[in-house]
């Protein structure tokens, strides 16, 4: 019996045939870890599945790709869900992926523990980085999926909050192959944007693998160097993930995070009267304060002038020369008093005073005589009376008994 000859190109044909009509091979899981991970610009994913004795060629095409929960990274042990083949151009035999799923959620979990601790070391996460939310913002930037639930939940509760809210929406995939880079850009676009005064980053609840694009690095960094506040929304109260820890603020739902940056229209306007009536306050009281003060200047003005002055000057002066007058009344006064008194004093120790008595002095030369021992016979004195002189000769002088007689 002869052997069969065949083409190239007719031999990987057979065989191609051959594993695609395996039922086993069509439709198993395939268990390992992913190694040399490609993506193709095409969206095409390239890799290995590999163990400890052997490996495989791997392609995902790119629809299959685009569905994927989470995307795959190097090192990751998976359970890869597709069928055996062999592209049949270039005689390979490979595998091809129709779903990708991390074996077991300590896979992920050890990932996610490496990445935040590394990012925490170089302090992502501090809160120190944190800044807060404007109060009222012109324009709540919003990074989600259009098509989902979450965005009909930020919408409704904004309108109830205030209807004059403006939103921009930047839509992106919230999960999935492309979903980070898809993320990455909407915030670099929206913080490009100088309306824009806080981002909002949401999406649905979800599994770890699910929601495995908000704990992608490039997804983290970005969030953390926005230059706009962002709002972490992602999956429910219970999920958290790296992109929560970065973010200025973490809410626990979509619609907490709409509460949290839209304001409530009505408590706004109970503020806004509230001011209103404040400043009013303040500016009456101010206007009061003003015309006190005004006041004050214009006493201060008018006790200052020249006018002023110089009548206070004038009333002074009168005062003083009132003052000086009484002062001269009484000095005369007590002069004149005292003037009387050393009269009175004078006259009684004056010896003309006793003359009225019928006393007279006697005169020699103009000079009293202070005794009869003074006067010789035939000395002419002048004798004075109370009311006049006479003139007279001595013819002798007689002491009293004891004095000697001249």
């Amino acid at each position: 019996m002869s052997a069969l000859t065949l083409s190239v190109s007719q031999l990987n044909e057979y065989v191609r045939r051959l594993l695609q009509l395996d039922p086993t091979l069509g439709d198993l899981v395939l268990t390992g870890e992913i190694s040399n991970l490609k993506w193709h610009q095409s969206g095409t994913l390239f890799f290995r599945m590999k163990d400890e004795q052997a490996a495989i060629s791997c392609v995902m095409l790119a629809q299959d790709a685009a569905c994927l929960r989470a995307e795959p990274f190097e090192g990751m042990r998976a359970r890869v869900s597709g069928g055996v083949g062999l592209y049949a151009r270039g005689g390979q035999y490979q595998f091809y992926a129709r779903d990708i799923r991390a074996d077991g959620v300590g896979v992920l979990y050890e990932r996610l523990t490496r990445l935040r601790e590394a990012l925490s070391r170089e302090g992502l996460f501090d809160p120190e980085r944190k800044r807060p939310l404007t109060r009222v913002p012109r324009t709540v930037g919003v990074v989600t999926s259009p098509t989902g639930a979450v965005l009909h939940d930020i919408l409704n509760v904004s309108l109830r909050r205030d209807p004059k809210t403006r939103l921009l929406l930047c839509p992106a995939r919230v999960q999935g192959a492309g979903a980070a880079q898809e993320i990455v850009r909407a915030l670099h676009t929206l913080e490009a944007v100088p309306e824009v005064d806080v981002i909002l980053l949401a999406r649905g609840g979800g599994s770890m693998e699910d929601l495995w694009t908000f704990n992608e690095e490039e997804v983290v960094r970005a969030v953390a160097v926005c230059k706009k506040p962002v709002v972490s929304a992602v999956g429910h109260e219970t999920d958290v993930t790296l992109c929560d820890l970065a973010a200025d603020l973490r809410a626990p739902t979509p619609s907490a995070a709409a509460e949290c940056t839209v304001p409530l229209r009505a408590e706004l306007e109970d503020e806004l009267r509230a001011a209103r009536r404040a400043l009013c306050d303040a500016l009456r009281a101010r206007l009061q304060a003003e015309r006190s003060a005004l006041s004050a200047l214009r006493l201060r003005m008018a006790a200052l002038s020249p006018a002023r002055r110089l009548a206070l000057e004038r009333e002074r002066l009168a005062r003083a020369r009132e003052r000086l007058r009484a002062a001269a009344q009484g000095r005369l006064q007590r002069e004149e008093a005292r003037l009387r008194a050393s009269r009175q004093a004078l006259a009684m120790l004056s010896p003309y005073g006793v003359l009225a008595r019928g006393y007279a002095i006697v005169l020699r030369e103009g000079r009293a005589v202070p005794s009869s021992a003074a006067l010789r016979a035939g000395d002419g004195v002048t004798l004075r009376f109370s009311d006049g002189e006479a003139h007279a000769l001595v013819e002798e002088t007689k002491p009293h008994e004891g004095e000697e007689r001249t």
